[in-house]
C-alpha cells in the first residue's frame, strides 16, 4: 500500500550530526510503526533543496554537496538521493548542468530534477539548457539508461514523493508517502467488466476504497509527525505501474473500455480513474501533495510499452493524456539524434498544460544511442521494460523565439 517514503532534507540549515541522528531515529521510527499495519514502503528516498551556489567560481562544490548525503542517506535507509536544480537562474547555469552531468553518470544513487517552470512562469531558455543536458547524458550512456534518473519538472510542489520529480523546501526535516493504488483499482475494474457494473457505480466503489487507504496512510503520516517532530507534507495516490507483469496502469484502462490504451476513449477513462483519486483524498480529509494522477510511465509498464509497440501511443497521444492525468511524458524511449529544439518544443508544450491548468507535470525521456524511430531498446534490466524507440514527431523548420521568462498575461492582471 506504500510505494515510497520521501524525507526532505535540509542540507544547509542543519548540522550535519544532528540530521544523521534524527534520520537514524526516523528510520527506526518508520521500519516499527509500518511493519505494526502491515503497511511497510517499497523503499525511503532522501530529497533536497534546490542548492544555491556559483559553480563557476567554486568548481566542484555539487560533488561536495552530493557525497555529503552519502552518509545521511545511509542513517535513513534510504536507496536513493534526489538533487533538484532551479535552471530559472542563469548565473553558472552551464557549469552546475555539466557537473550534475558528471555527478549522475558517476552516482547511480542519484536522480536530477531540472526545474524549468514554476506555479506561473514557464523559462524558456531554462528548457532548451535542459533538452541539451538530456542529450548529452544519452550520448555517454551506452543504452541510454542514466536518464532515468533525470526528470524536467514544471510547477511541482515543494514535498513531491515521487522521483525524479522531487525537492525539498523549508529549514527543517519533512517528508511525505507515495502510495500503492493501482493493485486495488485493477480488482475492482476485473469485477466491474465480470459483474458488468455501470461505470457510475465502479468510479463509487473505488472511490470508497481509495478513501479507507488513504485514511489509513493519512492517520499513519500523522502519527509519524507528531512522534518524530519530522514535517508531514502529506500523500499521493497516484495510479502507478510496477514492471512485474501485473501491475499496469494499461491494464487497467483497457478493462474499462479502451483497447489498447491510446485508443479513443483512453482520455475520458483516464479522466474518470482521476477523479476518483481527488475525491478520495477528499472524503479521506487526507493531506495530499504532488501528482494525485494516473501515471502513464512506459517503460515502467509491460502494458504501456506493448501499447507502444502496436503504435498505438506517441508524443501527441501522451501529451494529451497530460492535461487530465499525473506525471506528464514519462520514461518515453526516443532516438538519440531528436533534435535539442524539438526536445526543448515539447518540455515548453507539458510546462505550458502545468501553468495553464495548475498542475505538477514534468518530463522523462531517455534518447537511445544508436536506436533509430521503431527499433528496440536493449536495457536488460528488471525493473524496466524494453519497447520500440517511439517518433519524435514532426521537427520544427524553425527555432522558438529566445527570452528567459514567459509569465502568462491571467497572472500579470
Amino acid at each position: 500500500m506504500i510505494r515510497s517514503i520521501t524525507i526532505g532534507v535540509p542540507l544547509q540549515a542543519r548540522p550535519a550530526g544532528e540530521l544523521m541522528q534524527r534520520l537514524g531515529r526516523f528510520r527506526q521510527l518508520v521500519q516499527d510503526r509500518t511493519c505494526e499495519r502491515g503497511l511497510t514502503p517499497r523503499t525511503v528516498r532522501l530529497t533536497l533543496p534546490p542548492p544555491c551556489m556559483d559553480a563557476d567560481s567554486e568548481p566542484g562544490v555539487l560533488r561536495a554537496l552530493v557525497e555529503s548525503t552519502h552518509a545521511l542517506a545511509d542513517a535513513a535507509g534510504a536507496r536513493w538521493t534526489c538533487l533538484p536544480l532551479d535552471l530559472s537562474v542563469e548565473r553558472a547555469r552551464e557549469a552546475l548542468l555539466e557537473e550534475a552531468q558528471a555527478l549522475v553518470v558517476r552516482d547511480q544513487r542519484l536522480f536530477v530534477n531540472l526545474m524549468i517552470a514554476d506555479a506561473q512562469s514557464i523559462h524558456v531558455d531554462a528548457a532548451a539548457a535542459a533538452a541539451g543536458f538530456v542529450l548529452r547524458l544519452g550520448r555517454r550512456s551506452v543504452n541510454g539508461i542514466d536518464n532515468f534518473r533525470v526528470g524536467l519538472s514544471a510547477a511541482c510542489p515543494a514535498g513531491l514523493p515521487f522521483f525524479p520529480f522531487s525537492r525539498h523546501e523549508g529549514e527543517d526535516l519533512a517528508f511525505s508517502i507515495a502510495m500503492e493504488t493501482t493493485a486495488t483499482a485493477l480488482e475492482f475494474a476485473r469485477r466491474a467488466r465480470q459483474e458488468k457494473w455501470k461505470l457510475v457505480e465502479f468510479q463509487e466503489r473505488l472511490i470508497e476504497a481509495f478513501a479507507r487507504d488513504m485514511a489509513r496512510v493519512d492517520a499513519l503520516g500523522c502519527e509519524l509527525e507528531e512522534i518524530s517532530g519530522l514535517s508531514y507534507r502529506g500523500l499521493d495516490g497516484s495510479l502507478a505501474p510496477f514492471p512485474d507483469g501485473k501491475t499496469s496502469v494499461a491494464h487497467l484502462v483497457e478493462l474499462l473500455g479502451p483497447t489498447p490504451v491510446g485508443a479513443h476513449g483512453s482520455v475520458f477513462i483516464t479522466s474518470v480513474l482521476t477523479e476518483a483519486i481527488k475525491v478520495a483524498g477528499g472524503r479521506a480529509q487526507a493531506r495530499m501533495v504532488g501528482f494525485n494522477g494516473v501515471m502513464y510511465s512506459v517503460l515502467e509498464d509491460n502494458g504501456l510499452t506493448d501499447a507502444n509497440n502496436l503504435r498505438s501511443l506517441s508524443l501527441e497521444k501522451l501529451a494529451l493524456l497530460s492535461t487530465v492525468c499525473g506525471c506528464g511524458i514519462d520514461m518515453v524511449p526516443v532516438p538519440g539524434t531528436m533534435f535539442a529544439e524539438d526536445l526543448a518544443g515539447l518540455v515548453l508544450d507539458i510546462a505550458t498544460l502545468a501553468v495553464r491548468l495548475r498542475k505538477p507535470l514534468g518530463v522523462r525521456v531517455l534518447p537511445v544511442p544508436r536506436k533509430a524511430v521503431n527499433e528496440y531498446t536493449e536495457l536488460n534490466l528488471d525493473f524496466l521494460c524494453d519497447s520500440r524507440v517511439m517518433d519524435p514527431g514532426i521537427s520544427a523548420s524553425r527555432p522558438l523565439l529566445g527570452g528567459a521568462t514567459w509569465r502568462y498575461a491571467g497572472d500579470r492582471r
